[in-house]
């Protein structure tokens, strides 16, 4: 069995992400589409496979090649379209013909991430020639199919209306050598006979269904995933499909990042509120972290109550502790804080000596209190010798307005001006932000998660503890963002409300009328011991 893969095309619905890589390249739960279809081609046994690119094919190419060289028995041609930009899916076919045209082979359109079962049960089916048809969903966008009594294909057809539909195509065909021979006559007819670049394939497959004698029929994979991906809300939903993320409500514990993933400025994010119940009432501890350092836990623990999220202090994680922990630790003399009054309060507290003329230490915070006295001392004093601590990274605080300069844009301006960077940075994503609990708690990695919006520092921190994760696009990261970072997500997700799916619903607790008749059940199973005889 061989097989042909359609990658050539432009993917202009998904710029500017395809702008630098073609849609066979786009990772849908780390995984390149393509990749996804040449391992699934392979694990079938459908071993030589030729792939025709067009857009940016070196990286088509290169992708071909790398999947290749990890299964050895997969035998991979990349045939490369010159005129891709003006022609369809058909002449992409076209340009296969040498290697399929007349023989058995299986055919797909390589912007469809589809599982690998699907192809299995396509090749398993017993029909000649089928296309692999979704019986439980129907697109508007998306090819149907019309089938006979004897349930051979008549119709395949955008513009088929539900009621008629037999089935939604997954643009996955199998096709035998005497329809393949057809095909490409018909094919060879348009392209050669007529000059029509522009044609699709499926308009040839639909003008032999219609017109011919044939064997095509359809194989059911109804219950299998699979998403063709034409635009950004595809791909949105081939993420949360695909995703590769356990059980949430399994997890002992998962930890949560405030702003941009539970609430924008004083607004919840939607479905916040229900996913954090839906965790506690599974048994799992919920956790908030966060590198802002303007506040105190107290004051994160009473706007999340307010908000409809009730939070005990101590399950509230700031950069400050990390900074509190290493002064207690280190011998940091007097320090000066680039902060709010609430983190100079929190520092006190904590038994900080706190001190504005010649200090021994400068911690930079992210301080909503600015002033360009305060800049100039932090400065002076580093300058003078003063170890530099920075609270966290952040350098932008996503708001509903839009991004303000965080802690790093503040410490940047330090840097600056001392020409030094600063000794030691907390917060995330160093692993100490959770890796204390994880220690107290005696929870593994594999037991809690971490869900945030930024890259950088919610999804690094979790590739430094070894923990899943999960980026949600409501604050920092957008989708472009997630496809080219060096960390790597385990669930790209559009907000916390689509997490609800990975939270396994509790058992239903039974009414009082329930457990009175389990009672009444179970007293009657108890042997009277009345007047002290029983019946053995």
């Amino acid at each position: 069995m061989k097989g042909v893969i359609l990658a050539a095309g432009i993917g202009s619905r998904l710029r500017p992400l395809t702008l630098h890589e073609p849609k066979g390249c786009v990772s849908v739960d780390g995984t390149p589409i393509l990749a996804r279809q040449l391992r699934a081609y392979a694990d079938a046994g459908v071993t030589d496979v030729t792939v025709v690119a067009g857009y940016l094919a070196d990286e088509t190419r290169s992708l071909c090649e790398s999947v290749a060289a990890e299964r050895p028995s997969l035998d991979v041609t990349v045939r490369e379209s010159d005129v891709y930009a003006n022609t369809d899916n058909m002449y992409s076919l076209y340009l296969a013909r040498e290697a399929v045209a007349g023989e058995q082979f299986v055919l797909s359109n390589g912007d469809v991430a589809f599982e690998s079962d699907l192809l299995a049960d396509l090749l398993d089916s017993d029909a000649d020639s089928a296309i692999a048809c979704d019986r439980g969903t129907y697109s508007e966008e998306a090819m149907k199919v019309t089938v006979d009594d004897e349930g051979m294909v008549t119709h395949i057809d955008k513009g088929i209306p539900e009621r008629a539909a037999h089935g939604v195509s997954t643009d996955v065909y199998r096709f035998s050598a005497a329809f393949s021979s057809m095909l490409f006559d018909e094919i060879a007819r348009v392209i050669e006979r007529e000059g029509d670049y522009s044609g699709w394939t499926e308009a040839a497959i639909d003008r032999l269904v219609r017109n011919r004698d044939h064997d095509v029929e359809t194989a059911d994979v109804t219950g299998r995933d699979w998403v063709e991906i034409d635009d950004f809300a595809d791909l949105k939903r081939a993420d949360l499909r695909f995703s590769s993320l356990s059980d949430l409500g399994s997890k002992e514990a998962v930890f949560f990042d405030l702003d941009g993933t539970v609430y924008l400025d004083d607004d919840l994010v939607e479905g916040a509120r229900d996913l954090v119940e839906s965790l506690r009432e599974r048994g799992v501890e919920v956790y908030f972290l966060t590198n802002n350092s303007s506040k105190w836990k107290d004051d994160y623990a009473n706007k999340l109550a307010d908000l409809g999220v009730p939070v005990d202090a101590e399950n509230v994680l700031l950069s400050t502790d990390g900074v509190i922990d290493h002064l207690q630790s280190a011998d940091a003399g007097e320090v000066y804080v680039l902060g709010t009054e609430t983190m100079r309060d929190a520092l006190a507290g904590h038994g900080i000596d706190l001190g504005d003329e010649n200090p021994d230490t400068v911690v930079v915070g992210f301080d909503t209190e600015l002033t360009y006295e305060k800049a100039r001392a932090a400065t002076l004093a580093v300058r003078d010798g003063a170890t530099f601590l920075l609270a966290h990274p952040d350098t932008v605080c996503p708001t509903a307005e839009g991004f303000v300069p965080d802690c790093g844009a503040i410490g940047a301006l330090i840097e600056r001006a001392t020409d030094q960077r600063p000794s030691r940075v907390f917060g995330k994503p160093n692993p100490e932000m959770i890796a204390h609990v994880l220690d107290a708690e005696g929870y593994s990695p594999d037991e809690v998660a971490v869900v945030g919006d930024r890259l950088e520092t919610d999804v690094a921190l979790a590739e430094n503890v070894g923990c899943e994760s999960v980026c949600v696009l409501t604050g920092d990261a957008d989708r472009i963002d997630a496809e080219r970072s060096e960390v790597t997500p385990t669930l790209v997700a559009p907000s916390v409300a689509a997490l609800a799916r990975f939270v396994t619903p509790s058992p239903p607790k039974p009414d009082e009328s329930e457990l009175t008749a389990d009672a009444e059940d179970a007293d009657a199973a108890v042997p009277s011991v009345e007047g002290g005889e029983t019946d053995d």
